[in-house]
């Protein structure tokens, strides 16, 4: 999620979630294959109350320097007072499998690893030779989708008197997962108490506890990958019943994929969450329009996971030693605030007055253990492993801040409101001359409508609002100035630094305008909220690569240092309508439409050098690039000119150059016709690294949100569309899988690869292309590198309209209910989420959002990469609710 653009190149732009003033960082404890999830995971959606978005540095100031990039504050159902209500939920939803991508079937890879043995040479397995003889073979993406069951139940119980109210409620979710091998359970409770013991006394209690447990496929980023690679001809299971894997008795090599099915079957891989959520807070009136309130919140996290893969021997693919991974980890997040604040009201003048302290701590843990050598494959414990293989790893760290906040709230007869707040924060993130922060902002309104003057019958409010202020941000989750930690070699332990320290590292500091307006007309039927704002981030913090001549490479190294790199600016603006379109006649038809847009770019760094990049060698040296002057983290890579349709043109083009910058030479084995042509940026007639340049951008030019709800005798319709628009993906997946040279007996390929540029020699003895309209360049990995750059071709637009979710539901009428006792309230459903979609991006789901690395979480600097990430499926939903 993103509120208001992007305000770090290096941290998390995530905003700060709220639940019940207990705040949640944006990932939550995990350790072992899978590090991040959803911080929202553990919440029961019927438990919600109400949602609201904080964006503003006077709304946010409350919470301090965790809430830069906005809050989400989230608050859950209460009791009322009254006899007890008991509420039961019943949901059945179906999954459904993703909409195929068009790989080849058996036939066609028959017909493609032929063509690609009589350009390359080499032998063709027999069975390959007449691909009309053949049928489709083994189609992997419906063996490893599925549709899968999701059952939901819910019970609760509020009421309460005139000094206590209570919201007890429970939960339990089983999701099957639509990839084989995945699935999520949950289950959990809820608390909330509320007590007045005197007149001027309330205390109450927030208790929540959740559990998850996944169920992961063996690898998140690689399941799509493997179901489009696999090839063909390789079955599930063997006539004898063993499973089924690339070998000689098939034809593929050994480099083919490993059976997918096999693996998701054969592997365990879970991660089990605990998460407890509690607050308890107490509020006193000192005196009439003096109130103190003191409120204590913790977040305590747990995880554990087992990752083992077993002895397998699956075609040429073999696994003589099983191995197991266990991990844990464990995080403590608790805050401490005290709140005194004073009302008062002389004739239409209205006074606020707030100050405030807060306490905050945060501390973390984890341990990692494995072993190999297992006996069998039945025993999933460290103690059945080789001893001598034993190894394990663990560590830990801990953050506090402290603040204190003071604010002013002036109004004059609902008509003009002031507000200014100043915040000071002290984080044990950084070094003493520099710990405190000071975060002042101001906000003005005015409503016109509520002039003397202002008459006009048909606007029913108008109001003007202004805000400027400061926000601060002290990056990750502590470590970014402490030097020193724990470590251990094969032959010593001891202390060392665990990175470069930076003792002059200061604050993040965005400066936020905005300017707004609100207006309603015939009596609020129809709402109109403009607000457009620049923020200005200056001391951007980031990681400051060094050589591996600094010992950062290696047992025992030490940590890049973090410093103060840049500046950018984040400008934008968001409109919103909501209209009553009908009602009457007891049919009510309500619309909401909602755009927002926001621009960003690098300001300054700090150094001499004008731009970051950030490289990934696993992925063929894959560069994403921050430039002064440009939007962060654009893609980067070569402009391709089509592919040579003859000699004479390569002749004529600028080439690339070897290792050592001599021109490759024109021929069959080098470059030649059906090879990708490469733009020439900077004109110096060769194509090496300088003429690489950005090819797309990977953040939305709008987001846009269309909502219409229908309500009609006990009727309610709620159909909600989504989009983007003008954002770039790079589609990974799609370049891997339509490398035409990759058919080597090892992986399956898209159709479209089958329409490779095929040079043929014409009458006049001229090399030309057979099929010179193709854009697939032709079958070759030589050093032309085809498919080995980085280019435009595969950057598409991500843009896209979805329909979002679509409810039906029925309230059974109360002349049905009132003919027997037990039933108070009775409601069915009927849902889908995730059915339409308007695109023209080629992948499995347009909303790719930040990849997730194989070690590494979501992060701004792998955004709008499409590397195989799981796509939304279509989801269809039955709901049951019943109130006694």
């Amino acid at each position: 999620m993103n509120i208001r653009g992007v305000n770090s190149i290096s941290g998390s732009n995530e905003p700060l979630y709220v639940i019940d003033g207990v705040q949640i960082q944006g990932q939550a404890v995990s350790f072992g294959s899978q590090s991040s999830s959803n911080p929202l995971a553990g919440l029961n959606p019927a438990d919600i109350e109400s949602i609201e978005v904080l964006q503003g540095p006077s709304a946010t100031a409350i919470y301090g320097s965790r809430a830069t990039n906005g809050v989400l504050l989230i608050t859950t159902k209460r009791g009322k007072a009254g006899e007890t209500k008991i509420s039961y939920g019943y949901q059945f939803s179906l999954q459904t499998a993703p909409e195929q991508l068009e790989v080849m079937n058996l036939r066609q890879y028959a017909q493609m690893v032929g063509e690609y043995h009589a350009i390359a040479g080499g032998r063709t397995p027999q069975e390959f030779l007449d691909p009309s003889l053949l049928g489709d073979g083994t189609d992997w993406q419906k063996e490893l989708f599925k549709s899968a069951p999701m059952n939901k139940h819910q019970l609760s119980l509020s009421g309460g008197n005139d000094k206590t109210t209570y919201y007890l409620s429970g939960e339990y979710l089983k999701q099957e997962g639509v990839a084989l091998g995945s699935g999520f359970n949950r289950y959990g409770f809820r608390l909330n108490l509320e007590n007045k013991p005197r007149k001027w006394a309330t205390i109450g209690a927030n208790l929540s506890f959740n559990q998850t447990n996944d169920n992961l496929t063996t690898s998140q980023e690689n399941v799509i990958a493997n179901a489009l690679q696999l090839t063909p001809q390789v079955p599930v299971k063997n006539l004898d019943g063993t499973w089924g894997g690339g070998d000689e008795s098939n034809g593929a090599n050994q480099f083919a994929p490993v059976n997918p099915v096999a693996i998701a079957n054969l592997t365990t891989n879970k991660l089990v969450r605990r998460q407890f959520l509690g607050g308890l807070n107490v509020g006193i009136e000192i005196m009439k329009g003096l109130n103190l309130r003191s409120s204590f919140n913790t977040n305590l996290g747990f995880s554990n996971s087992t990752y083992y893969i077993p002895t397998y021997a699956i075609g040429w693919a073999r696994n003589v030693t099983a191995s197991l991974n266990n991990g844990s980890g464990e995080n403590t997040y608790w805050n401490w605030n005290q709140l005194l604040e004073y009302n008062k009201q002389i004739g239409r003048h209205n006074i606020n007055v707030m100050v405030s302290h807060e306490s905050q701590e945060s501390s973390w843990k984890n341990l990692g253990g494995s072993r190999t050598g297992f006996l069998t494959n039945d025993i999933l414990d460290l103690a059945a492993g080789d001893v001598l293989t034993a190894s394990n790893s663990g560590g830990s760290g801990d953050w506090a801040m402290e603040s204190y906040l003071g604010r002013l709230n002036y109004n004059y007869a609902d008509r003009y409101i002031i507000m200014g707040t100043v915040r000071r924060d002290g984080s044990a993130n950084f070094g003493k001359d520099n710990k405190w922060g000071f975060f002042p902002s101001v906000s003005a309104a005015w409503r016109v409508s509520q002039e003397p003057f202002f008459n006009i019958p048909s606007v029913s409010e108008l109001k003007l609002r202004f805000e400027t202020g400061v926000t601060g941000n002290q990056g990750g989750s502590g470590g970014i100035y402490s030097p020193m930690g724990t470590g251990a070699t094969p032959t010593t332990t001891g202390f060392l630094p665990t990175k470069y320290s930076n003792q002059g590292l200061k604050w993040e500091e965005t400066k936020t305008n905005n300017i707004g307006i609100n207006v309603g007309l015939f009596q609020n039927r129809i709402q109109f909220e403009f607000d457009y704002y620049v923020k200005n981030t200056d001391n951007l913090l980031m990681e400051k690569p060094l050589p591996w001549y600094m010992g950062t490479n290696g047992i025992g190294s030490v940590g890049a240092p973090t410093v103060n790199i840049g500046a950018l600016q984040n400008k934008g603006f968001g409109f919103t309508i909501n209209t009553t379109n009908i009602n009457r006649g007891g049919f009510k038809w309500e619309s909401s439409f909602n755009v927002s847009s926001f621009k960003t770019k690098i300001k300054s760094f700090y150094s001499e050098s004008a731009f970051v990049d950030r490289t990934s060698w696993w992925m063929q040296d894959w560069t994403q690039r921050s430039e002064v002057g440009k939007a962060p983290w654009l893609f980067r890579g070569y402009i391709e000119e089509g592919l040579f349709q003859n000699v004479a043109e390569i002749e004529n083009s600028a080439l690339p150059v070897d290792n050592n910058g001599v021109e490759l030479p024109i021929d069959v084995n080098n470059i030649w016709v059906g090879d990708v042509k490469f733009k020439d940026i900077n004109g110096d007639g060769v194509i090496n690294e300088n003429d690489q340049t950005v090819i797309g951008n990977p953040w939305p030019k709008a987001f846009a949100g269309f909502t219409n709800t229908f309500s009609y005798k006990g009727f309610d319709l709620s159909i909600l569309f989504t989009s983007t628009y003008g954002n770039d993906i790079y589609n990974y997946l799609g370049k891997l899988n339509t490398n035409a040279g990759n058919i080597n007996l090892s992986r399956n390929l898209l159709v479209h690869a089958m329409d490779y540029a095929k040079p043929v020699t014409n009458e006049n003895g001229e090399v030309v292309l057979a099929n010179p309209g193709t854009d697939v360049s032709r079958i070759s990995n030589g050093p032309n590198g085809n498919f080995n750059r980085h280019t435009d071709k595969w950057v598409e637009d991500g843009s896209f309209i979805r329909l979002k979710n679509i409810s039906l539901t029925y309230n059974v009428p109360a002349s049905i209910i009132s003919r027997q006792k037990i039933v108070r309230g009775a409601r069915v459903s009927f849902g889908a989420q995730n059915v339409l979609t308007f695109t023209k991006y080629s992948g499995f789901d347009p909303e790719v959002g930040a990849y997730v690395s194989r070690d590494s979480s979501p992060s701004n600097q792998a955004i709008g990469l499409d590397y195989g990430r799981y796509p939304l499926t279509p989801v269809y939903t039955f709901s049951l609710g019943l109130d006694f």
